[in-house]
């Protein structure tokens, strides 16, 4: 219970130096990658570089499917060897199906990521360049896995401002 109390007036110490010592505001990141042209832009790429791979997995996923139908109809009338190797082969057909699809997956997380370092480093010129203008000391992110921002005033949300200014530079750049 000490350790709890100790923590809690840690923080609220730190909040009222941080609200004394200058201005606060927030972002909420993935507002800003949905709105502007330039996230537009990024999910479009990787919805394509998606449905690319997709397409060659639909075509393995058919091939095996067929495989297994003609099997199953000659099933009835083929020699245990043959009905043996023709098993193994739709095995294997399945097993480097299997292979594929996890190596779709990764390269789809790989491409994300990529994307999202390259979204990133741009919305953090462009965020540091508003809280310079506006003489705003700490900017959080309000869109994570643990949210930093329990409350704020919307006067403190800059999304709006960070979502045109992404798109005049955007825009600047073609």
């Amino acid at each position: 219970m000490k350790k709890i109390l100790l923590v809690v007036a840690a923080l609220s110490f730190i909040a009222g130096n941080a609200a004394a010592a200058g201005k606060i505001a927030y972002v909420d990141t993935q507002a800003v990658f949905e709105k502007t042209k330039l996230g537009q832009k990024y999910n479009g790429i990787v919805n394509e570089y998606y449905s690319n791979r997709k397409k060659i997995l639909d075509m393995d996923a058919d091939e095996i499917k067929k495989l297994q139908e003609d099997f199953k109809k000659q099933a009835g009338v083929m020699n245990e060897k043959a009905r043996k190797e023709k098993e193994e082969a739709i095995g294997r057909k399945m097993n480097d199906f299997d292979r594929k699809s996890k190596e779709f997956r990764d390269e789809i997380g790989k491409k994300q990521d990529e994307i999202a370092k390259e979204f990133e480093q741009t919305l953090t010129v462009v965020i540091k360049n508003i809280a310079k203008t506006e003489k705003i000391n700490l900017v959080l992110n309000k869109t994570i896995a643990v949210p930093t921002v329990l409350y704020a005033d919307d006067d403190l949300d800059l999304t709006a401002k960070v979502v045109t200014e992404l798109d005049k530079k955007f825009e600047a750049s073609k």
